[in-house]
This record gives structure tokens, sequence and C-alpha cells, in this order.
């Protein structure tokens, strides 16, 4: 439970910038994190009185820049997506990312206090920077969909149904999850949509934790992306139309409408991570 009066100070790591219809109308990804955060923190504090309210500042580093923060002064660190292609970090012209995973290493490793919270992209740095794997899939996925959630991952999300729905936009996936790391959600084409690494790992790998609470949790990810709306994905459909070819963004415009978990859910858990409930 969260402590009276709690502030939270969250660095977030940006890897790319919104196109520019998407920033017109959402604003740059600091808004639209905020966005998601201020809306998955309302209901929380909407249960504490008026003295016992949490508040968080969301502080943007721009690590394409290699523009980082000092880790030590914050509580929590949040990854964003990018167009960008995580695997293709040994490339030329891709340096950034290279240290973008070389620094999320150290800070899982060296500071345990932080939490790490890693979307899409983020998802797959994390992954590869704690020995996990990323590989292009076979086709992208897009617009909101229906993941089938691990028994762990129903505890993690408080989803009893299984079913996780949560906007996507993706063609490289994680098919193996670092050691000690465990499967949180799949999809028919992708078997790792989100993952977590217990703050104390002492724990049978292929053993889920039967007795466990959020702030137990160190780093939590996501493929897909809580802070999307329906009018982002449709903006982005419609920006990304050339490569993701009609069929697909018909299919997507016609599901950007349905459930979206994306606040309800993965926002309340990363709160919950936080200690903040």
């Amino acid at each position: 439970m969260s402590e009276p009066g709690t502030h939270r100070r969250i660095a977030l790591l940006i890897c790319d910038v919104p196109a520019d219809m998407i920033r017109e109308q959402h604003g740059d990804y600091t808004r639209i994190f905020g966005t998601l955060l201020e809306e998955s923190l309302k209901p929380i504090n909407e249960t504490h009185s008026a003295d016992s309210q949490t508040t968080f500042t969301l502080e943007p580093f721009d690590v394409r820049a290699q523009v980082y923060p000092k880790e030590d002064e914050y509580d929590a660190m949040l990854i964003t997506g990018s167009a960008s292609t995580a695997h293709e970090y040994d490339q030329p012209g891709r340096e950034w990312m290279k240290k973008l995973i070389e620094y999320v290493r150290v800070v899982a490793t060296q500071k345990p206090r932080i939490k790490i919270f890693g979307i899409c992209f983020g998802h797959q740095i994390v992954a590869l920077a704690m020995g996990g794997t990323c590989v292009r899939n076979t086709r992208f996925e897009v617009s909101a969909t229906k993941l089938q959630l691990t028994e762990l991952g129903k505890r993690v999300y408080g989803v009893e149904s299984g079913v996780l729905n949560i906007h996507l936009m993706n063609r490289d996936h994680v098919p193996t999850e670092p050691p000690s790391f465990h499967v949180l959600a799949s999809s028919s084409q992708s078997p790792n949509h989100g993952m977590v690494l217990f703050s104390q790992s002492e724990f049978p790998k292929d053993a889920p934790h039967s007795n466990f609470r959020l702030t137990d949790i160190h780093i939590l990810t996501s493929q897909g992306h809580p802070e999307f709306t329906e009018s982002i994905m449709n903006l982005l459909l419609h920006v990304r139309r050339e490569l993701l070819g009609h069929e697909l963004v018909h299919d997507g415009e016609s599901r950007a409408g349905n459930q979206n978990d994306g606040v309800a859910v993965i926002g309340k858990a990363i709160w919950g991570v936080m200690g903040v409930e």
C-alpha cells in the first residue's frame, strides 16, 4: 500500500517521437505516457483520503541523443516504444540502442531499488539487455487484440478471465525470455507479450510464484501499448498504411474501438509495482 502523500519520480527513456499527426492531436510521448499514468492513478487516489493522494513527476530523457537520467534520483524508469528495430543494435548508426541495452543491463543488475518498465521496443530492449532474444516475426500484429494470460499473468494483472485486451503495433518479438523472467501473456503469433522479473529470483525459473505482492516485481514489460487509445491507433494505421498493407490496415481499423485494458489493467499494475495501490 502507498504511504500518505506518496510521490513517485519516473524517468521516461524516450526512444522515438510520435508521427506528426499523432503529436498534433495527442502530444509527445511525455504527454501520452503522462496521460496513461494519470488516468490509471485516478481511481487509486479516489480510494484514499485527500491527505493520502499519490502524485508523480514524469521526466523525459532522449536516449537517442544519449541523454540519460541520474538513476539514483528516480523510483522507476519507463522505456518507450520506437519504430527502430531493437535487434539491429549492432548496425551502423544504431549506437544509441547499444548504449541503451548496456544502460538497462547496468541499472537492472546494480540498482535493484529502481523499478523498470518496458513498452514494445522497451520490452525488446529489456530482453536483449538481460539475455533474451529479439527477432523479426512473420507479420505485423496491430490494433486492439485479445492476448492469453499465463497463470502468473492472471495474478499480476488481476484478470481472472485470462484475457488481456491491448493495442499492438509490432513486427519484432521476443521468442526467448531472459533467465529468471516469467512470461505473462501470449498471442497466436508471439509467445511472449510481456514478462516480469521478481526482485528475489531464488525461485525455480519455471515455477510460478505462489505468494507475491506487486512490489516484489523488479521489471515489468509489455509488448503491447497500454498508452495507445483508439484515436492513436487509427492515426498510426493511417500513417503506416503503405508499410502494413490495405488488408491489415482494414482489419486493424475494424478492431481499434474494441476493449482496451491499457489504463485499467496494465496502468494499474505499473502503479502497483511502484507500491501504489
